[in-house]
């Protein structure tokens, strides 16, 4: 439907939304126009990262699911410090229930965030746990590839491996 076509069933009705209207959207953080790119961003970063090569195509939604939560955290914290600074008080007025769910959001967000960093090797202890996990991992091949070599050399003897 047009604009032109529509008329007003009481005095001071507005018109309908257009596509793509973003003025009932107040932080974002459910919108996928509003969320998607700046996951988007995320997922481009990571990729050209090479401190992260061990991220595969199969962490692919992994990484997407962290790169939603973070672009989440990002929105709703630019909204709380509106709300912050609208109430001239750093916080926003937490009688307001938008404000207190976004906080609540913004809470269970981070935490998704957190998780996912924790799972893909994101973060400091994970990325350091991750490395010990290769690195005994190399090492227990290269005993095993030390044991088959002496088995190995023991047939080829005729003995016993050493």
């Amino acid at each position: 439907m047009s604009e032109q076509e529509w008329t007003p069933a009481f005095p001071g009705q507005r018109p309908p939304f257009q596509p793509g209207h973003d003025l009932s959207t107040r932080h974002g953080a459910y919108s996928p126009r509003r969320v998607d790119p700046l996951a988007t961003e995320l997922v481009a970063l990571v990729d050209a990262d090479p401190a992260v090569a061990w991220l595969t195509a199969a962490d692919r939604p992994a990484l997407w699911a962290w790169a939603r939560a973070e672009a989440q955290v990002q929105l709703l914290t630019e909204y709380l410090e509106r709300a912050g600074e609208a109430a001239a008080d750093g916080v926003g007025d937490l009688d307001n229930d938008a404000v207190k769910s976004a906080y609540l959001l913004l809470h269970r967000a981070e935490a998704r965030a957190l998780s996912g960093r924790a799972r893909l090797g994101l973060d400091p202890l994970s990325r350091a746990r991750l490395g010990r996990d290769v690195a005994a991992t190399q090492v227990d091949m290269a005993r095993l590839l030390s044991d088959a070599r002496d088995v190995q050399d023991a047939a080829g003897r005729g003995g016993e491996p050493s």
